[in-house]
Parts: structure tokens; C-alpha cells; sequence
């Protein structure tokens, strides 16, 4: 056995040794990848960062992972962006869910409280509160694909007024600038939510008034991927189900305005079919 031999050999013994203490920290030291909730652009995004801080919080000690809040620029790209797959979680319309739901196999987890108001709204100093003021004008639109708005222009057709021939519609940019278009005079009514009203900081909110609640809406909903393993679809739904008895969910619903989060029933998702083809057409999904 020659002394160049053995030098060798010590050497690879040594490195042999040495990865095998290695191997095990980079092994421990594997990060998960991020986990991302995708949550519905009905606000701006800096209100729903701020808003739903609490339940990242709570998703990242009780997953043990990093977790970010994550939105898009509007319905049609948030819709988009789930159908691919590039969130986790998402918490959405619940006609836009259905839709999801049934082009992608989305599992629905859980749905918000309370239910949502669909309100008709016009400036404050605009006495009139007939919808019939409407013709031969527009009306104001955020998020034409949303559930609001399809209920709302339903309703007014139950009152005589059909989109393209008594009246148009026009899309603000977003919901902070409905109240924009409505001064313009463009508009005299607009449609929104209940939550979308309430964001609305207290300068604009004084220049509005609500028309008319027109209906109330099913919450929105908590959607699993339908690649995530049925085990950890399960923890998540155990999770989201558990976060209003918690702290960070306290404080969730004092930033957010919505009571609860609990279960949702069949009959709740089968009722929003009426809608489905209408939000598919929005959504630029016909087949």
C-alpha cells in the first residue's frame, strides 16, 4: 500500500464524511414554497393588503410557511390567473366561484357572512329615486361580471328597463372612481355592494346616497386549488372554518366588515347557475 494511496483515500473518507453532514442540514434548511391566497379585486389592493394581513398571519403559523395576499388588476384576470392554477386559496364572488368550480373542479371550503347587499346609488344631491331616470343615459359599472351587477341589471329589467335599448352601461375604472362618474353626469345611477360603499372613504361617501338596496347576495367563497392533495384541501378547510375564533380573525372582521366564516351548503352553489352563463360570456369563457 503505497503512501499516495492512502492520502487518497483518506480524502475521499474525509469528503464521503463530510457530505453526510452536509446532506441532512441542506436537507432541514429546504424551504416550502410560498403559499398564495388569491383574493377578488372588488377593493383596491392596498385595502385588501391591509384587511387581510390577519388571516396571513394566521395562515403562516398555523401552515409554518411564508404566505402572501395576492390580487389582480380586475375580475377577468384574478378569473384568469385561477384557472391556471397560481393560487392556493382563493377567496372570490360566488358566481365567479361557481364558474370556477365547474370549468376547473375548484373545491368550495367555506363562505363569508353576512350576505351581500346589491345597492342602487345615486350623488346625495340628486333628489331622484325612480330607476326610470336611467333612459336614454348609462349606468355606472365597477365590475360588470360580478354577481351584484348581474342582479342588479335583472332587477331592472323587472322594472321595465332593458341594457342597450332603454339604457348603457359605462365602466369606471374601478369601484374608487364610480363615484367619479356619477358627477360627470354621465351616469345619474350606479351599482355596487355593500362593502364597496362602505370602502369608500368618508369624503366620498358623503357625495353618495343609497338609492335602493336591491337584493342581498350569497358571501363570498373559499375556493381550494383542485391540485392541492385531498388531505392538506382538508386541513385547509379545518383552518379557514377555525379562523373566526381566533385573534387574528377578530381582528380580520374589524378591518374587513365581514361577521363569519362557515360552511357552505350544495343548494347555496346550485343557486347561482342562473348566473353561470352570464358570467361566462363577462368573463370572455363562452364555449
Amino acid at each position: 500500500m503505497t503512501r499516495g494511496w492512502l492520502r487518497k483515500t483518506l480524502r475521499t473518507l474525509a469528503a464521503t464524511m463530510a457530505f453526510g453532514l452536509v446532506a441532512p442540514v441542506a436537507q432541514a434548511q429546504k424551504v416550502e414554497p410560498t403559499f398564495t391566497i388569491g383574493v377578488l379585486p372588488n377593493i383596491s389592493a392596498r385595502l385588501i393588503l391591509a384587511s387581510y394581513q390577519p388571516m396571513r398571519d394566521y395562515f403562516e403559523r398555523e401552515l409554518r410557511r411564508s404566505v402572501d395576499i395576492a390580487t389582480a388588476a380586475d375580475f377577468r384576470q384574478f378569473t384568469e390567473r385561477t384557472l391556471r392554477g397560481d393560487y392556493q386559496l382563493i377567496v372570490t364572488a360566488p358566481n365567479l366561484g361557481r364558474v370556477v368550480q365547474l370549468e376547473a373542479s375548484w373545491d368550495p371550503l367555506a363562505m363569508y357572512e353576512p350576505r351581500i347587499p346589491a345597492l342602487l346609488v345615486a350623488l346625495a344631491d340628486n333628489p331622484d329615486s325612480s330607476p326610470v331616470q336611467l333612459r336614454g343615459k348609462a349606468l355606472a359599472l365597477a365590475n360588470p361580471q360580478s354577481l351584484v351587477a348581474l342582479a342588479g341589471m335583472q332587477w331592472l329589467r323587472g322594472q321595465g328597463l332593458q341594457e342597450g335599448s332603454d339604457y348603457r352601461i359605462t365602466l369606471a375604472a374601478n369601484d374608487d372612481s364610480l363615484g367619479a362618474v356619477l358627477r360627470s353626469g354621465e351616469a345619474p345611477l350606479a351599482i355596487m355592494s355593500g362593502g364597496e360603499f362602505r370602502a369608500k372613504p368618508e369624503s366620498v361617501r358623503k357625495l353618495l346616497r343609497v338609492v335602493s338596496e336591491i337584493t342581498q347576495l350569497p358571501g363570498f367563497l373559499v375556493m381550494a386549488n383542485p391540485r392541492l392533495p385531498e388531505s392538506e384541501k382538508q386541513r385547509l378547510k379545518a383552518l379557514i372554518l377555525t379562523f373566526p375564533q381566533t385573534e387574528e380573525g377578530r381582528r380580520f372582521f374589524g378591518l374587513s366588515g365581514f361577521s363569519n366564516i362557515r360552511p357552505v351548503l350544495e343548494s347555496e352553489l346550485k343557486g347561482l347557475d342562473p348566473y353561470v352563463e352570464q358570467t361566462r360570456k363577462g368573463l370572455g369563457l363562452v364555449r
